[in-house]
């Protein structure tokens, strides 16, 4: 199954936007550093902005894309073999994030991805492959919410 995950480009680009008229509308912006500093800021912001995220989870894999622009910039296979364990935590007031440990590698962080049924679908690849999942105390009370 496919899921993405966008970000809020409309707050980001807003507050880039509001950030870049501050600093044009500080005096010391004659000052060569706290030009680049604000430009610089200003650019990672709409770059930001325009990332996107997306889950493929299969019967034996899961990838791992990070678009920028619609321009892949990260892809990574993960085959069963090489999860060490999934760990399935709470991340802010009332949502779900899990923590795919790769033996080798950086950790993947998948949450706020939609559809919402992420997460049964991990649980469900962890079961068929055999590998080790842990779910918080905190997850479990939103598990049991909803």
């Amino acid at each position: 199954m496919k899921y993405d995950r966008t970000t809020s480009y409309q707050l980001i680009l807003s507050l880039a936007f509001l950030g870049l008229a501050v600093s044009v509308s500080i005096s010391s912006w004659h000052i060569p550093s706290v030009k680049w500093v604000s430009l610089t800021v200003f650019v990672f912001c709409v770059c930001n902005a325009f990332v996107t995220y997306q889950v493929v989870i299969n019967k034996h894999t899961i990838r791992y894309t990070i678009k920028l622009f619609g321009l892949k910039i990260y892809n990574k296979k993960i085959i069963h073999t090489d999860v060490a364990k999934i760990t399935f935590k709470r991340i802010g007031w009332n949502s779900k994030l899990a923590v795919i440990k790769v033996r080798k590698g950086l950790s993947i962080r998948v949450g706020y991805f939609k559809p919402n049924d992420v997460y049964k679908d991990l649980i469900g690849f962890c079961e068929e492959n055999e590998i080790q999942f842990e779910k918080t105390k905190d997850y479990k009370i939103i598990e049991n919410m909803g």
